[in-house]
């Protein structure tokens, strides 16, 4: 079993880059990030094995020096040879530039393989350390491509034909011939097939049927207690042929490192959990490795504990969690372990009280940039939810804790950048004020490693700044403009203002007393008279901007409400009412400025210590 395996000078990875590899391993990460390239280089480095494997006087096994033309390089699917080095470049100044792949086993044995294009040929030149020849006699690296169809017949192949299709990740063409192979010389194998099969899908029987002498095409079927009759496998569904294909090809003899690109496709979230419950069975009871590639949130979060890798920046980190730290992101709203992957690239965490609050910062950012510059935004902010004001929750506390996972997790020598934006709740200025330097105080004592900023909103929460009359008329006067509809709500226009304006007016009283209670929560000697009365002097000045302070959801619910009963079909959603604004408030538009610095923060890192990188490689002109 291969315990690391080393890259260097494929594809993105110009770099040397490592990933350590368990019985399972899942490869994680954005588009483009290395995933697929880790597996092409894996079948690359098998196809390498059996190109040079040759055997020794004595019946062992020796890895010796081979040229091959590129018409004969049929092991990934490349347009152009020089399609495999980084930037298409297969030499530098005049020299060939290598690719270097290394396989390090967990006997202690290693073997590496380094590859030039001289003469338009490749040449293959192996190195090998410590008790080699154990490692790769019996096992070997295959790659299950993502199911793409079943072949509707199948001929008989030989033992030799089978070997090409599988190097050349055709499965599809071959899975009755697979089948066949299983239950014809591997009887353990195919009963354990049977069995797999039929604890995934209980009600379907696998079976495989070739007379050599007579047939030319091979039959293999499944059947249910539904129908009467048993069908050929290609009618079954999408499913059952990807669980097919899987098991089907890691069960062959001689399978020792199975790769799996996309494994997750065409599988319920239920069936991914349980694909993956197996592969562990299998690891541990037969000795399979598996190497998965994967976007799915089902795979990542059924991974066995230290099983994730991230591939991120051409790099490849391993995801080292505790319970208790998945349980903290539970907590703050990660509903899923690939909620990890832009905090580890990025860095940059924005504390929220739920995902309400982060739906109007969406809509908020696509009206103040656009959707493609939202999108950048977001694609490289972590947002994890307080579940409660972040004013007065243990905000701090939230913080070092992921502070701490990510220096468990990817050390990279960048702080984590976070930002907390949290509501108002009804505090008079001088509170807001104080509350925000308590909170600039105690994080200053956190230590290093952290960047934290502090963002309350001047208006009461970010459901305030939706109720803009001009915003909210525009937006149903969009909305009627033809026929009957316009008719009515031109009818109920000025009635539908009123409204908003008694909805609005009528709850200064309750604010009063939500302002008096937090003062009274600040200030436990403050009887509720005194707190009610100098509540009462704060919006004598604060209610000439009632819509700040009034509770916004309640409003716009009763607005609904009373749009439904006058029979207008109008919506009046916040996404609409943000469209319809002239401008982005003064207040959001700051705040989401903060988190566009927050997000390009870390790349400008990553484009400085490039830079710096480059100049002390620059030769000196002495």
């Amino acid at each position: 079993m291969l315990s690391k395996f080393v890259i260097k000078g494929f594809k993105r990875f110009e770099r040397e880059t490592a990933v350590d590899l368990d019985g399972v391993t899942v490869l994680v990460g954005a588009n483009n990030s290395g995933k697929s390239t880790v597996l092409q280089a894996l079948s690359l480095f098998q196809y390498c094995i059996e190109t040079a494997r040759t055997e020794a006087n004595g019946g062992g096994i020796k890895l010796v020096k081979r040229s091959v033309a590129p018409d004969e390089f049929g092991v990934l699917p490349v347009a152009e040879p020089a399609d495999l080095w980084p930037h298409g470049r297969v030499a530098v100044g005049g020299k060939p530039s290598p690719i270097t792949l290394t396989g390090l086993f967990d006997n202690g044995a290693q073997v590496g393989f380094t590859l030039k294009i001289s003469f338009n040929r490749f040449s293959i030149v192996p190195s090998t350390k410590g008790p080699f020849e154990d490692a790769i006699r019996d096992k070997a690296i295959r790659l299950i491509p993502l199911f793409s169809g079943f072949a509707p017949r199948e001929e008989f192949l030989t033992p030799p034909a089978r070997q090409d299709r599988v190097r050349l990740q055709r499965q599809g063409e071959m899975i009755r011939n697979l089948l066949w192979e299983l239950r014809e010389n591997a009887a353990p194998q195919w009963e354990k097939l049977v069995a797999l099969m039929a604890s995934v899908f209980p009600d379907g029987r696998i079976d495989v049927r070739f007379n050599v002498d007579v047939d030319r095409f091979l039959t293999a079927t499944y059947g249910d207690d539904v129908l009467p009759r048993p069908r050929d496998v290609a009618a079954a569904g999408s499913g059952y042929h990807q669980m097919l294909q899987i098991f089907a090809s890691v069960l062959q003899p001689g399978a020792g490192t199975v790769l799996l690109d996309e494994p997750d496709a065409h599988l319920h979230a239920r069936l991914q959990g349980r694909l993956l419950q197996i592969l562990g069975e299998l690891s541990a009871q037969d000795g399979h490795q598996f190497v998965l590639a994967t976007h799915s949130p089902q795979i990542l979060s059924a991974s066995p504990q230290g099983a994730v890798r991230v591939c991120m920046g051409s790099r490849i980190v391993r995801l080292q969690t505790q319970p208790e730290q998945l349980a903290l992101l539970d907590e703050l709203g990660a509903m899923d372990r690939m909620e990890l992957i832009p905090l580890l690239a990025n860095r940059a965490v924005a504390f929220v009280e739920d995902k309400s609050d982060r739906k109007l910062l969406e809509h908020f950012a696509r009206r103040l940039w656009g959707e493609a510059k939202r999108r950048d935004v977001w694609r490289s902010l972590t947002f994890l939810y307080t579940h409660g004001s972040p004013m007065t929750k243990d905000v701090l506390g939230y913080a070092r804790q992921v502070r701490d996972l990510m220096e468990n997790t990817a050390p990279s020598g960048q702080p984590v950048r976070m930002v907390v934006i949290g509501d108002r709740d009804y505090r008079t200025d001088k509170s807001r004020n104080a509350t925000l330097r308590e909170h600039r105080r105690k994080a200053g004592n956190l230590g290093e490693g952290l960047e934290i900023s502090f963002r309350m909103w001047s208006a009461n929460e970010i459901e305030n700044y939706v109720l803009d009359r001009d915003a909210i008329r525009a937006c149903l006067d969009s909305q009627a403009q033809s026929g009957d509809g316009r008719r009515k709500w031109r009818q109920r226009r000025a009635a539908f203002q009123q409204e908003l304006d008694r909805l609005v007016e009528e709850q200064r009283e309750k604010v009063g007393r939500s302002i008096a209670e937090q003062m009274q929560f600040e200030n436990r000697n403050l009887t509720l008279r005194t707190a009610l009365d100098r509540a009462d002097e704060f919006l004598d000045d604060a209610w000439t901007a009632p819509q700040n302070w009034c509770d916004a959801k309640t409003v716009l619910s009763s607005l609904r409400r009373w749009l439904q009963e006058s029979e207008l079909s109008l919506r009046l959603d916040e996404a609409r009412i943000v469209d319809a604004m002239e401008a982005v408030p003064d207040d959001v538009r700051l705040t989401l400025n903060a988190l566009a610095r927050l997000a390009a923060q870390p790349a400008a890192d990553r484009r400085r210590a490039k830079a710096r990188r480059k100049r002390t490689r620059r030769p000196s002109r002495d």
